[in-house]
């Protein structure tokens, strides 16, 4: 049974020029880290939200385990959101006491899970200090203890990373790859994030699905190479590159193709032994590419 089945859903808000979503449907498997990606306007924060029945569908239908009714399974489902506030005079044992009992844990086990959580977290040492003087990073890591202390088979994070330095970065990464059998929906714009945490990925634009994809079928980079007008004539590109000059004067040639890593650094030992110069090698993700669509 797929964790989340979303199918024909249409949402629009009230005066909006367009729907926020629009006939879109989406099937999540179990285990699987989706990615959601798009432009500010793409409705990403629309179907979180259809998918935690804080708004609902003017259309369609939304599955969580296959039960249709979202109030009943919104307990399977933990939310990380991208701001949090009015949480600076409290403690985070206070927090994930109060959450449990949110949810009706038992005493034993209440007392259990705000010990194993605080563990997981690496809160332990400041169990007892006020947030007001936490560090983003260690604030989000309370919002992902907060989110399972009810252990939830599906976690949602709306741009998990935003405003974190490198180091609550690396933390948050090292919690998240803990969760191995979670089914978990990230939205973010950060391209590397969504490459480096997720197993797939579905693009949304203007309120559709554009296309969804298993990040292991992009094994390949887009690569741009500036050279030497007078060396264009000396290359020969293997059809397979997909090797296209993208603008050209009587000082530069830029070219670009597809690669895998193994691909380019081939492709470049035969440049070498050309005596062909690269001034400089730029490469972007195909996720690039694909967004642009």
């Amino acid at each position: 049974m797929p964790p989340i089945e979303i199918a024909n859903v249409s949402k629009t808000y009230r005066h909006a020029p367009r729907p926020a979503l629009s006939d879109f449907s989406l099937t999540i498997q179990p285990g699987e880290r989706m990615g959601m990606i798009g432009p500010n306007g793409s409705g990403k924060t629309t179907l979180l939200r259809l998918i935690l029945n804080f708004i609902r569908p003017d259309r369609g239908e939304i599955r969580i385990g296959g039960d249709a009714n979202l109030e009943r399974a919104r307990q399977w489902i933990g939310f990380v959101s991208e701001r949090q506030e009015g949480m600076e005079n409290f403690t985070p044992r206070e927090l994930l006491n109060y959450a449990a009992r949110m949810f009706s844990l038992s005493r034993p086990q209440r007392v259990a899970k705000v010990e194993e959580l605080l563990d997981f977290t690496g809160l332990r040492e400041v169990a007892d200090e006020l947030l007001g003087g936490f560090s983003k990073g260690m604030s989000q890591r309370l919002q992902i203890g907060l989110a399972l202390i009810h252990s939830p088979k599906i976690l949602l994070l709306d741009e998990p990373m935003s405003g974190l330095d490198p180091v609550g970065q690396k933390d948050v990464f090292r919690l998240l790859q803990k969760l191995n059998e979670i089914t978990l929906v990230y939205a973010s714009h950060n391209l590397e994030e969504i490459e480096t945490f997720c197993n797939s990925v579905a693009i949304l634009k203007e309120g559709r699905l554009v296309k969804k994809i298993q990040l292991s079928q992009l094994s390949r980079e887009v690569f741009t190479l500036e050279i030497n007008p007078a060396d264009l004539a000396n290359i020969r590109f293997p059809k397979h590159l997909q090797a296209v000059v993208r603008s050209q004067d009587e000082h530069t040639v830029l070219v670009e193709l597809e690669a895998s890593a193994s691909e380019l650094q081939q492709f470049l030992q035969l440049l070498h032994q050309a005596g062909v110069q690269i001034r400089r090698l730029r490469s972007r993700s195909k996720l690039d590419e694909l967004l642009s669509l």
